[in-house]
């Protein structure tokens, strides 16, 4: 039986080869007049590709059944990494035209007509625009964070830029694309576009609706440590979100506007009322303005999202938290308080500075389960601080698994990881490097950098890599075929 992400994986690959294996077989069915090999592997590059951008939409849909199955962390690094792979196969497609290679034409002779585009010189413009508006959303993603873009503006722009690409793409694909005179061929485009855009009204359109009429209210907003800010929300209305320990939400304080809501784990257990808890770091442009919020402003919810959960297999469970990446681990104790789990649960929490730390036993109530212990890690410690002192990396890691609470179940134990990108990478490295097998090993991103150099983000990108060569070698063997 294939495992989720296995499934996945398979299912992905095949819903990108999709268009082309129909269009293949149509054009095998009609006897379609085969055209010099390289003009056909620029077509398959440009349906594979455009194929990738059509998914991406569904995979940012924000599908609770999806995100709960796989976990988000599946899903968005499975839209970074395959834009990439969309870029190259859409940049690279029309180069491969044979006549390319060809003496050049009269002068008369159109771009559209040395590239073999139908639908004339549209069919170009189209074309031309929807791969410009597609370099420039992807780059502005990857480069987002070394910019001076504010998130909420670049959530807008990207959401427009998205919305053009799939409209633009769509009519090149309709009028040029040689397989698309199959009736056949084109329902499967128009599937895939409806699909894409369906998933982007759902984010940008339905959910904004529905969260109007489902507020909340901001019922506590306080301070509990340097920068870090609790913030409790209630349902107005008797309905409010069912979520699991773990998962987070979409969180809008005031207004409505799609583009200006941002993720945060969800902090306290499920139950309470429909009542939903955050930790929230000052840290961005949101962020820093929770302080001109007051109890009765209005919140709006979409969530919840994710699945970051304390494995029901596991013998054992040891955290790693770094700075605000704790939230989530006061959520799964307090929902382990709730259930008395009696499993050893051990947190290894580290931050820069002691004030910067909350008070997890407080807030999760962790000092009633049966087999529970905090290891706090301070990088710069004051003269009375007792507890571990250094950065949660290789080296205040080994510290914390030798502690005689953690140290006989380090090898044994299940981890979970959630903090700054660095600090993830080292711990996965580490805890891999060690002997603890991947398996074992969960995380929970809200960043993702492509030169993560752990076990676990090798493992991904080698997927990746692994599926996009797939999807080649299946373009060459529907060319064979045909």
């Amino acid at each position: 039986m294939l495992r989720p992400k296995a499934f996945w994986a398979a299912l992905y690959l095949l819903l990108m080869l999709l268009p082309l294996l129909i269009g293949e077989w149509a054009a095998r069915t009609a006897g379609l007049e085969r055209r010099p090999w390289l003009d056909e592997w620029a077509s398959g590059l440009g349906m594979i590709g455009f194929a990738l951008v059509l998914l991406s939409f569904f995979l940012l849909g924000r599908f609770k059944p999806l995100s709960g199955w796989l976990g988000s962390d599946l899903l968005m690094q499975t839209h970074q990494l395959f834009a990439r792979t969309a870029v190259l196969m859409l940049l690279l497609h029309p180069f491969f035209y044979s006549l390319w290679r060809a003496p050049p034409g009269p002068t008369s002779t159109s771009a559209a007509e040395v590239l073999r585009i139908g639908g004339g010189s549209w069919g170009l413009v189209t074309g031309v625009l929807a791969l410009g508006c597609l370099l420039v959303l992807v780059a502005s993603a990857i480069w987002r964070q070394r910019s001076d873009t504010s998130y909420e503006r670049w959530r807008l722009m990207h959401s427009a830029l998205a919305l053009a690409v799939l409209g633009l793409g769509l009519h090149h694909t309709l009028v040029s694309g040689r397989f698309a005179q199959f009736g056949a061929v084109a329902s499967v485009w128009w599937a895939l576009a409806g699909l894409a855009l369906l998933s982007w009204l759902w984010v940008y359109g339905v959910r904004p609706l529905w969260q109007g009429a489902h507020p909340y209210r901001i019922e506590k907003l306080e301070r509990c440590a340097d920068r870090i800010w609790r913030l409790e929300i209630a349902p107005r209305s008797p309905k409010g979100a069912r979520f699991r320990a773990g998962q987070f939400a979409w969180l809008k304080l005031g207004q409505r506007w799609p583009h200006r809501d941002n993720p945060f784990s969800i902090s306290n257990a499920p139950g309470e009322g429909g009542r939903v808890q955050f930790l929230i770091k000052e840290a961005g442009d949101m962020t820093r303005g929770l302080a001109q919020h007051t109890v009765g402003d209005t919140a709006y919810l979409d969530g919840p999202h994710g699945r970051f959960d304390l494995p029901p297999e596991a013998t054992a469970v040891v955290m790693h938290a770094g700075g605000i990446g704790v939230a989530p681990f006061v959520s799964l104790l307090a929902d382990a308080v709730a259930r008395q789990d009696p499993r050893p649960l051990r947190l290894i929490y580290a931050d820069k500075h002691r004030n910067q730390m909350v008070d997890v036993v407080a807030l999760s109530g962790a000092d009633a389960l049966p087999d529970f212990q905090l290891l706090p890690m301070v990088e710069q410690p004051d003269a009375a601080w007792e507890g571990l002192a250094g950065r949660l990396d290789a080296n205040g890691l080994a510290k914390a698994l030798a502690h005689p609470a953690v140290a006989p179940l380090a090898n044994t134990a299940c981890h979970l990881v959630c903090g700054p990108e660095p600090m993830m990478d080292a711990v996965e490295t580490a805890l891999v490097t060690r002997g603890v097998p991947p398996e074992r090993v969960f995380s929970e991103h809200f960043k993702y950098d492509f030169s993560g150099l752990s076990p676990l983000a090798k493992r991904m990108r080698q997927t990746w890599w692994g599926l996009s060569a797939a999807s080649l070698l299946g373009l060459v063997l529907a060319l064979v075929w045909r």
